[in-house]
């Protein structure tokens, strides 16, 4: 017959709350990472800036607008 000792009832505790937070995406154990404002920005301006437009000679031609 198993014996469980206090050691192998914290092991288990442990291992069942890291199980919790994996199934219900508890937000105090998981971390995002989510890219800066600035980073937001800068993509957002440069996505307004680029025109890229069809070629008669080339396929496409792209241009970043100042």
């Amino acid at each position: 017959m198993n014996q469980i000792t206090i050691f192998n009832y914290l092991a288990l505790s442990k291992e069942e709350e890291q199980l919790k937070s994996l199934l219900f995406n508890d937000k105090k154990t998981t971390k995002r990472n989510t890219p800066k404002q600035s980073t937001i920005n800068n993509i957002l301006n440069y996505s307004k800036a680029l025109s890229v437009r069809d070629s008669e000679h080339l396929e496409t031609v792209s241009f970043v607008l100042n």
